[in-house]
């Protein structure tokens, strides 16, 4: 279910996050439905527990999961809408784009990279 790329230099446990919040967004993860339990998501992954477990706690810190004792942890019903996502997301976008130009990348390219990340062909003309 979730794809961890070890060769990245995202941290496992915000890939995890990544991976889930992308599962949400596109439906795959409905409001109240359940989410593998923190082991078998380790098991899977072959990532260490605790690992999972921030991740897991980081959502649920956000809104974006909630846990019930003795059940495991579902999707919250209000899981997108959460503001601190956005501020982080926007944070974590901002980081990027100045490591970006101090290493000397242009604007130009910038702008194509999210554009291609996004699905978007790019117009030259903008």
């Amino acid at each position: 279910m979730l794809h961890i790329d070890r060769q990245s230099r995202v941290p496992v446990f915000e890939q995890i996050k990544n991976e889930l919040m992308t599962l949400i967004s596109l439906g795959v993860l409905t409001p109240h439905s359940k989410l593998p339990s923190i082991r078998q998501v380790a098991a899977e992954t072959g990532v260490n527990i605790n690992t999972v477990k921030k991740a897991f706690s980081e959502l649920e810190s956000h809104g974006v999961i909630y846990s019930v004792p003795g059940t495991g942890s579902y999707v919250s019903a209000d899981a997108l809408a959460d503001e601190n996502l956005r501020r982080t997301a926007f944070q974590e976008v901002e980081t990027a784009v100045l490591a970006a130009k101090a290493k000397g990348i242009a604007l130009a390219e910038v702008l194509a990279t999210v554009h291609t990340l996004y699905g978007e062909e790019v117009n030259n003309n903008a």
